[in-house]
């Protein structure tokens, strides 16, 4: 058993797999500008829905 824990220990996790932590905050700042800039445009103009016709009495 002794032995068993003692490998589990050595064992790490690959680094290489890992994402850079700088990396994801930079992807994460550019969401949060692309939203930005998304919201200073505005929402899209809606188009007009024409009137509907009176029927002849």
């Amino acid at each position: 058993m002794d032995t068993l824990h003692a490998v589990l220990r050595s064992l790490r996790g690959e680094t290489k797999s890992r994402p850079d932590p700088v990396a994801v905050f930079r992807e994460f700042v550019d969401h949060l500008d692309r939203l930005g800039r998304r919201e200073r445009q505005g929402p899209p103009a809606r188009r007009a829905r024409p009137r509907p016709r009176r029927r002849a009495k």
